[in-house]
């Protein structure tokens, strides 16, 4: 079984190396061709076009085998993004890995590529899909060895940090403090009708803010589309050979991941459950467990105790899933179990305390041919039409560029394949086409008459004309004199709540009762019980937790705030009660401790990456290669 030997048979940390390159074989080969310049370098290693087009391509068919979809147009310039990330995050962590002179045993090497080649079935199947990918024995294992160095590499990092008791206490005091408060909220709207305005006010207003009228710039273009789907019946029918070389080509499209069957006995807790529900449901969990031990049927417990009725029934069987199906916690202990009958310790989930049995595994494997060959048909088709659906475009921007046809010509033979937009800005929705942000970019970047190159977006393949373009200009006060008064009332409307929230802050701390004040002023009170600063607080938007929180938590008890100006208002907070039971730090120290410092550990990791970065001579290239 895959996982497990390599977890018996890899040190820790190792094994990831060989999961992940089962999955996807994200391979990066290629150089440069003389007289290229590389795509990118980093401190005077190149990076090719031709490494990152191969990243690329694995990156996305394992998208594609993931997802069982097609990527948008958005999701691929998210992806060519990440890959060149990627790629440079790797050479960089490849230079320090040399300078510390981090070695990798021949043994150690082995024993992942032995790993790696278990889905595949033999060498020969895993030799024959290394050269239908066209990459030597050597590339792979250099590469392998390569990875293997960088993790090591980032284990010392990680293995470089700790957590003092201190650090943890500091910690968990922020994260586990709770404090109540009751606050008065001015609304700015209910002022409005105090605002009066002048013409000479509007005038002055717009004047002082004429940048903010801005009509920016837009452009008209026409474009001719070539839809993938207009070729679906001219690709022809492929034949048997032609079907099996697709399918090694394409092996890890039909690769199935490791499932494993299991079954658990669940206490529930709900993500708002108090300390004292908490304990409850470990001590049940805990006395299940111990039932256990000594020698009690598992499927029997599951019916007498676990909260999942639908499974309960069953004997706690929940079926086979996949690593990822799963949430992690659980997906962590169940494939980290050993062998078939074996339990995992408690473990606790987003759904509450569980305990986990392994009762069957199907091991990762390629799909056979056979099986698999209706839908190899329907692949290979389908790549056909886009490549035909290409050739066609190419084919009509090759014949722009020799004259033999110019491009309003081709729009009056083919008007099928022809449209005009209407004027749009960068960022608009384009009228027939959605947000297409590769489109417009396109579009904005080219000269009066100028024809882009083809440009694939989710519609098929295009060729775009910019027909006109309207400079971004200011118009004069008469056309947005409206709007312009809008906002100047806005303004002074703003500045009244805030002078009124200014006195009403003044009296709450000379009379300190909100309530009767809010009565007095006709304002609205309210007042919350105890929460953390992690806990989502009722009427208060994700875009302003984080400034209210800062707020209410810098007060001490029965201190009144300052007017804190949020999204829809004026804010003074009083803070009525602070709550933090240490003792239930000292009960949980060591749990936390771990928790804290794979935080800290991930966070500092990345700190160094961005450092490296910073300090590395990195020449970015790829605007001469990717749209």
């Amino acid at each position: 079984m895959l996982l497990q030997n390599l977890r018996k048979s890899i040190k820790p940390g190792m094994w990831i190396i060989a999961i992940a390159f089962a999955a996807s074989l994200f391979f990066m080969y290629g150089r440069s061709e003389k007289g290229q310049k590389p795509l990118a370098e980093v401190n005077g290693v190149a990076i090719s076009y031709q490494k990152f087009a191969q990243s690329y391509q694995n990156a996305y068919e394992n998208y594609r085998q993931i997802s069982k979809t097609e990527l948008s147009p958005q999701l691929e310039g998210y992806l060519r993004y990440y890959v060149l990330g990627e790629l440079i995050k790797n050479e960089l962590l490849w230079q320090e890995a040399k300078k510390a002179k981090i070695k990798v045993s021949e043994g150690e090497l082995t024993d992942v590529i032995k790993k790696i080649m278990e889905p595949f079935g033999s060498q020969e199947t895993f030799m024959r899909y290394l050269d239908s990918r066209h990459i030597s024995y050597s590339d792979f294992k250099e590469d392998i060895k390569r990875r293997m160095t960088i993790n090591e590499l980032i284990q010392r990092v990680k293995e470089s940090i700790e957590v003092s008791d201190e650090e943890a206490k500091d910690y968990w005091t922020m994260e586990n403090e709770k404090i109540g408060i009751s606050y008065l909220f001015l609304e700015p709207g209910k002022y409005k009708k105090e605002v009066k305005t002048t013409p000479e006010e509007i005038e002055k207003y717009y004047e002082e803010h004429k940048e903010d009228f801005t009509i920016p710039e837009k452009v008209k273009v026409d474009y001719i589309l070539i839809k993938s789907e207009e070729f679906l019946d001219k690709t022809g029918e492929p034949i048997e050979e032609t079907l099996e070389a697709y399918y090694q080509e394409h092996l890890a499209y039909f690769r199935v991941s490791e499932k494993r069957k299991s079954s658990h006995i669940l206490i529930e807790l709900a993500s708002s459950a108090s300390e004292e529900d908490e304990k409850k449901a470990k001590e049940k969990i805990e006395e299940i467990e111990k039932k256990l031990n000594e020698g009690a049927d598992f499927a029997a417990l599951a019916k007498k105790y676990s909260e999942d009725s639908f499974s309960a029934e069953k004997g706690g069987d929940l079926g086979f899933f996949t690593y990822s199906q799963l949430v992690p916690s659980f997906s962590e202990a169940l494939f980290s179990l050993k062998e078939e009958g074996e339990v995992s310790k408690i473990v606790r989930s987003p759904f509450g305390y569980h305990l986990i049995k392994l009762t069957g595994i199907e091991e990762a494997h390629i799909k056979p041919f056979q099986e698999m060959k209706e839908q190899v048909r329907q692949m290979w088709i389908k790549e056909e039409s886009e490549n035909l659906a290409k050739k066609e475009i190419d084919d009509i921007r090759k014949k722009i560029e020799e004259k033999k046809i110019t491009f309003g010509e081709y729009i009056e033979k083919h008007p099928q394949y022809s449209k005009t937009t209407l004027f749009f800005a960068r960022g608009e929705k384009i009228e027939g086409l959605g947000w297409v942000s590769q489109f417009s970019e396109t579009a904005f970047s080219l000269a009066q008459g100028e024809i882009s190159f083809p440009l694939r977006i989710s519609e098929g393949y295009c060729l775009i004309n910019l027909k006109e373009k309207k400079p971004s200009y200011i118009p004069p006060l008469k056309e947005v004199a409206e709007e312009a008064k809008g906002k100047l009332i806005e303004e002074k409307t703003i500045k009244i709540a805030e002078e009124k929230a200014s006195q009403v802050e003044k009296e709450a701390k000379e009379d300190k009762n909100l309530s009767l004040l809010a009565k007095e002023l006709d304002l609205e009170y309210k007042s919350i019980e105890p929460f953390k600063r992690t806990d989502s607080i009722e009427g208060i938007s994700s875009q302003d937790r984080e400034k209210f929180v800062q707020t209410t938590f810098s007060l001490k008890k029965e201190e009144i705030s300052k007017p804190l100006r949020l999204t829809n208002g004026y804010y003074i907070i009083k803070s009525t009660q602070r709550e933090l039971l240490l003792e239930d730090f000292f009960k949980e120290k060591e749990k936390f401790k771990e928790t804290l410092l794979f935080q800290k550990r991930t966070k500092t990791l990345n700190l160094w990456l961005q450092k490296l970065k910073e300090k590395a001579k990195i020449v970015d290239n790829s605007s001469l290669y990717i749209p």
